[in-house]
């Protein structure tokens, strides 16, 4: 199986990005509810509201696209995740028809361990875990290609052209048996 440990600040959602709070929506929650069968009235609306207004489009096309071409999968790998429970995460992929794409949610919790060892300690553990073969570290967060410098592709506030061809490269390359 091929993954893509996905951080969402920085890779989906740009630094400055903080349009959530100009549309705190209840009556699009109605709609977002009743449009995808998900009560988000249950959720944090700035979350929510953040999935719909903050997350950068481009960053979400490039994301699915690296999706479509490599067959991968996403494992969540980001504070966001931390914040709520992983039933949470699918729902809100869901916004943007991601949620097809979702594994699973990195849920260890090392939270005594300084990132970003312990954002590599949460991947070690899906490595061990999960039948995963090819992975891709997508990720704003300096120092976790020394962790997997094979396996790491940096992002610059959001998922670039040049991030979503290097993503796609790793993940399709061959592995040695």
């Amino acid at each position: 199986m091929k993954v893509i440990f996905l951080d969402i600040d920085g890779v989906l959602q740009p630094y400055d990005s903080n349009n959530r709070f100009y549309f705190l929506d209840e009556k699009l929650i109605d709609e977002l509810s009743k449009k995808y069968g998900v009560d988000y009235h249950a959720y944090s609306i700035y979350d929510v509201m953040a999935v719909c207004y903050d997350w950068d489009e481009q960053a979400v096309a490039r994301l699915k696209c690296i999706l479509e071409k490599t067959a991968a999968k996403i494992i969540i790998s980001s504070d966001w995740r931390s914040e709520k429970t992983p039933d949470k995460m699918p729902a809100l992929l869901k916004l943007h028809d991601l949620d097809g794409y979702w594994y699973a949610d990195n849920i260890i919790n090392h939270e005594f361990v300084p990132n970003p060892q312990r954002r590599a300690l949460e991947i070690k553990d899906s490595l061990e875990r999960y039948p995963i073969g090819n992975f891709v570290i997508l990720d704003d967060m300096r120092g976790l290609d020394e962790y997997y410098p094979e396996n790491t592709v940096k992002t610059h506030n959001y998922l670039g052209v040049n991030d979503m061809e290097q993503c796609i490269k790793i993940l399709n390359r061959k592995l040695d048996k």
